[in-house]
Order: structure tokens, then C-alpha cells, then sequence
């Protein structure tokens, strides 16, 4: 990867957040409801107390002026106060970000793990039995909604039998090493219906990509110099299709903390998704620009970092 090219792709990423940030807070700000009513529901409050209000959130000026204000304090890290927890929003999404991270990141990681043995697997056997078993588990779990198939565990083994709790994140009269029990003990659910929904999908693509490096001169090298086939896996196919997934992976990852909020709202799983419900209902425009722009970001970084991983596991690739 050459210095031109990189300087080009980090340019391009700081064009990419400005117009992010420029398009997020014009669609937020054209969402119905006023944020400062909240302090002003009583209608005995006089008019010159409601105009101070508005005044003391910057609501009061233009949108062009408001944008102009909070394009300065974006760039200085400042995202502004929570019209709802009356704190700054940084704050409040750092709470927020790492249970979203441990509820969407673990299973992912497995499902990437477990994909990977199964798809270079059937992308060796290509046609086989196994192959066709998994090709269509994967086409009937990408038409149920991941929603549908949560609330489906949710009635069945939380409802039902009795197994899991319905809701909650850790029990509150847990202590010392029984938290982290009891986090676990909330959170298998959910990892069941994200591994189970990622894993169909994720194996597919990495068969394609080893039927695709199976045609490969240096695989019919390998072969006519007498490699194992185990040996053959493990050395050139599975390096060779390491790079994609990974890349694959990164953004996954940053999809997910923008698509956790019906996980999160059906598990009651006090993360990002959550936050972002919260703070719309409640016409919180700095908390809900905090979220957004945070997922953005992230996908933006992970495509960034996508492309290096890219060049890292397969030296074929060259960006200039």
C-alpha cells in the first residue's frame, strides 16, 4: 500500500464523517416534536420562561447557526449536553458502548471461527451432502427475521420452560463472581440468535471464496508436489481466504452496534440500541446525534481498517 494511496483513503474518510455529520443533523433536526417541551409541558409557565429554555440549549437560533456550533464542538470531541440525562453525551454513550460490544461482538467472533472450519470444509467438498445441508439452512435463516427467531427463544425457553429470564442484563442481588455468572446467564440468549443467525451466512461466503482459490495454479501446485490435503487447508487455502473474511468481519462488527436496537429492545439489554430508542422518543437531538454519528464512524474506520487487513493476509492485493 503506497503512501499516496493511504493519504488518499484517510482524506476520503474525513470527507465521508463531515458529510455524515452534515446529513445526520439535518435529518434529525427535521424529526417532529420539540426537545425543549419536556421543561415546558405546564402551560401556567410564561412565554419569556420558554424562549430562556430554549435559549439555554441554543435552540433559539437558526439551524444554520445551531450546525455551524456543532460542527466547531464536534471537532473539538464535544457532542453537547443530553437533554434527558442533563450530562454530556459522551459520557453517557461510553456507558452504553461496551455492553452493546459484548453483546453483539462475542458471537460474531465464534460465529467467524466456527464459519471458517465450516466453510473451508464445504468449499472442499463441494456438491457433498454436508455442502448442500448448510447451503440450505443458510437460505431459510436469511429469510426468518432476526427479530421473529429472538422472540421465538424468548417464548420458548424464558417463557416456557423456564430456563433463561426474560429480561435484564445482570440480576441486581448478585455479588462479587456471581455478576459475572449472572451476566453470562442473561446474555446466552442473545448470543444464541446472533451466532445462529451469522454462522449460515458467514460459512457461505467463505465457500465461495475456496472454490474460487481452489482454481488457483498454486493449489495445483501444491497437489502435484504430493501436500496433504490437511496441509493444503490449513497452509494456502485457509491464509488466502483469512483476509476477506476479516475484512468482512470489521464491518460487521460496526454494522451491528447501529443494528442492535430490536436485539436489545426484545432482551432488554441496556446498550447502544436501547439509547438510540430512548433518546428518538425522546427528541434528545445530542444524544441521538451522538449515536448515529458513533455508528457511522465506526463503519467508516472499519472499512478503513478493512483495507489494510485486505493487503496484511493476502499479498496478491496492492492498493496504489
Amino acid at each position: 500500500m503506497s503512501a499516496s494511496y493511504l493519504l488518499k483513503r484517510i482524506f476520503q474518510m474525513f470527507l465521508t464523517i463531515v458529510i455524515a455529520v452534515t446529513v445526520s443533523f439535518i435529518l434529525i433536526r427535521a424529526l417532529p416534536g420539540d426537545p425543549a417541551e419536556r421543561f415546558y409541558g405546564d402551560p401556567r409557565i410564561p412565554e419569556e420562561v420558554k424562549q430562556q429554555i430554549k435559549a439555554a440549549f441554543g435552540l433559539d437560533k437558526p439551524v444554520f447557526i445551531q450546525y455551524l456550533s456543532f460542527l466547531k464542538q464536534f471537532f473539538k470531541g464535544d457532542l453537547g449536553v443530553s437533554y434527558t440525562y442533563n450530562r454530556r453525551v459522551v459520557g453517557v454513550v461510553l456507558e452504553r458502548l461496551p455492553w452493546t460490544l459484548l453483546l453483539t461482538a462475542v458471537p460474531t467472533l465464534l460465529s467467524m471461527v466456527a464459519s471458517l472450519k465450516i466453510g473451508v470444509y464445504i468449499g472442499c467438498k463441494r456438491n457433498s451432502f454436508a455442502d448442500r445441508v448448510v447451503r440450505y439452512l443458510a437460505f431459510a435463516l436469511h429469510s426468518v427475521p432476526t427479530f421473529w427467531f429472538a422472540l421465538l427463544l424468548v417464548m420458548l425457553f424464558s417463557f416456557k420452560l423456564g430456563w433463561f429470564p426474560l429480561q435484564g442484563m445482570i440480576d441486581p442481588n448478585a455479588q462479587g463472581y456471581r455478576t459475572i455468572l449472572s451476566l453470562l446467564y442473561h446474555a446466552f440468549l442473545p448470543w444464541v440468535v446472533l451466532f445462529v443467525i451469522n454462522v449460515p451466512g458467514f460459512a457461505i461466503y467463505v465457500r465461495n471464496m475456496v472454490i474460487s482459490i481452489l482454481g488457483e495454479e498454486f493449489i495445483v501446485t501444491a497437489k502435484a508436489k504430493g501436500l496433504a490435503e490437511a496441509e493444503i487447508r490449513r497452509k494456502h487455502i485457509l491464509r488466502n481466504a483469512l483476509g476477506p473474511l476479516f475484512s468482512m468481519l470489521t464491518l460487521r462488527i460496526a454494522g451491528m452496534l447501529g443494528g442492535a436496537v430490536l436485539i436489545e429492545t426484545i432482551f432488554s439489554w441496556k446498550g447502544m440500541g436501547l439509547l438510540v430508542l430512548e433518546a428518538s422518543r425522546n427528541s434528545d437531538y445530542p444524544l441521538l446525534q451522538a449515536t448515529v454519528l458513533i455508528t457511522i464512524i465506526s463503519v467508516i474506520l472499519a472499512n478503513f481498517f478493512a483495507d489494510l487487513l485486505q493487503v496484511a493476509f493476502d499479498p496478491r492485493v496492492r492498493f496504489e
